[in-house]
């Protein structure tokens, strides 16, 4: 069996930084630190953080004073930063600084009376923290059905989009808000990683015959690249080597794999390895 990983497969640059950072914090501190929610959307690396003494925290009201609390790359709102920091505890930012750019982007605009449209996903921590970042001004969308039905007293239209987000739909999205508000600002805020990551896809699709998406059902961008993946080829989707099926590798000479912003390196090995031995 022929194996091409993508080069784009695996940590964004922002996943990275945020788990590097969050080590050192432990390593430094000599004691366990504590991730505003989970640090990334990966059972496995999680897992691996904990043995490195970084936990997560369902609630850090209930931490005791002086705990160390770690940001994690989606970003956070203002009012929670705000609550954080009224905590007796210390805050380190591991905000990916693809997102802090998005999040001025949303207060600026917002700042200017116009309102934030924003593509994403309604519960994911990043949307949630940039409609903080819009204040009253924004409006999460999902769809181009969401823009025909925006009340009719908007006018002034600015809109962004969540980092990981498709770039298809986000073309969907751009023609319908230019219909409707001709005047409107567009800013595509979608992250170079996720670009890279989505258009790598279409040149390996003219050299495998299937693909293998590796990634957390939890992790929005991993559905969204297996999505994309299947418009192309006939797509595998798995978190680990151990849900890998030989029968459906049956007649395959080349397998292309790629993986979520929150993939580890070493799930991926794992997963080559398994379908080079089909």
């Amino acid at each position: 069996m022929n194996i091409i990983i993508a080069k784009s497969a695996g940590f964004c640059w922002g996943v990275r930084r945020a788990v590097e950072k969050a080590r050192k914090t432990a390593n430094d501190s000599k004691c366990t630190i504590f991730t505003d929610g989970s640090l990334i959307h990966n059972a496995h690396m999680m897992k691996m953080l904990e043995e490195d003494g970084v936990r997560q925290s369902a609630d850090p009201a209930t931490l005791p004073p002086g705990s160390t609390l770690l940001i994690r790359a989606h970003g956070i709102s203002p009012e929670r930063l705000a609550m954080l920091q009224s905590l007796p505890i210390n805050l380190v930012d591991a905000t990916c600084p693809d997102v802090a750019r998005i999040q001025q982007m949303a207060l600026e605009h917002a700042d200017k009376g116009e309102t934030v449209l924003i593509l994403g996903d309604p519960d994911h921590a990043e949307v949630i923290g940039l409609l903080g970042f819009a204040k009253d001004r924004g409006r999460v969308i999902t769809s181009p059905h969401d823009v025909e039905a925006l009340p009719a007293e908007i006018s002034n239209v600015c809109l962004v989009s969540q980092s990981t987000q498709s770039m298809e739909l986000f073309r969907q999205i751009t023609q319908a808000v230019l219909k409707r508000f001709p005047e409107a600002t567009i800013l595509n805020t979608i992250c170079n990683a996720t670009r890279n990551r989505q258009g790598e896809l279409e040149k390996l699709a003219t050299l495998c015959d299937k693909f293998v998406v590796v990634g957390s059902s939890a992790s929005a961008n991993t559905q969204r690249l297996a999505q994309i993946a299947a418009g192309l080829l006939d797509t595998v989707v798995v978190d680990s080597a151990a849900e890998l099926k030989e029968s459906d590798f049956e007649n395959v000479e080349t397998v292309g794999i790629t993986a979520g912003a929150s993939t580890p390196d070493f799930i991926i090995e794992q997963v080559a390895e398994r379908v080079k031995s089909f």
